[in-house]
């Protein structure tokens, strides 16, 4: 999914936050982002893992429009400045009591001593184990 060829091993941005070196499979100091695809559907991303894609998304594709109903899994960059509506999806997602607005959970995710990544939950109102995880980073990128 990155650029050009020879771009996977160049350095990654902010690698001094979240501990990847280059985008590449092999060491432990990469960032292997096809296996992250992979392990999306059975586990949430650890704090730098996110840190890392999001501090890099030059790397990845950025969609200019809501994706209709992702699939369980599915990994999907928006510019949330561009994409206003990146929420609406096409899922049916656990409303609040008033039964308009949905339900969502607020996060600070912490990596080593300070807060850099912001998160909201939603849950599935079909299927309670279906979550919509949207992040964002709170520091200014240079």
């Amino acid at each position: 999914m990155a650029g050009a060829a020879g771009r996977e091993r160049d350095p990654l941005l902010r690698s001094e936050i979240h501990g990847f070196i280059t985008y590449a499979d092999g060491w432990w100091t990469d960032l292997n982002f096809e296996k992250l695809k992979a392990e999306a559907a059975s586990r949430w991303f650890r704090p730098n893992e996110i840190y890392a894609v999001l501090a890099n998304h030059e790397r990845f594709k950025v969609h200019a429009q809501p994706i209709d109903k992702p699939v369980s899994g599915a990994i999907v960059l928006y510019d949330r400045k561009v994409v206003r509506n990146f929420r609406k999806d096409g899922h049916n997602w656990k409303k609040k009591k008033d039964g308009k607005t949905v339900q969502e959970a607020h996060e600070k995710l912490k990596i080593g001593n300070e807060e850099r990544v912001h998160v909201y939950y939603a849950r599935g109102e079909d299927n309670p184990n279906f979550f919509r995880r949207c992040y964002w980073l709170l520091d200014k990128m240079p």
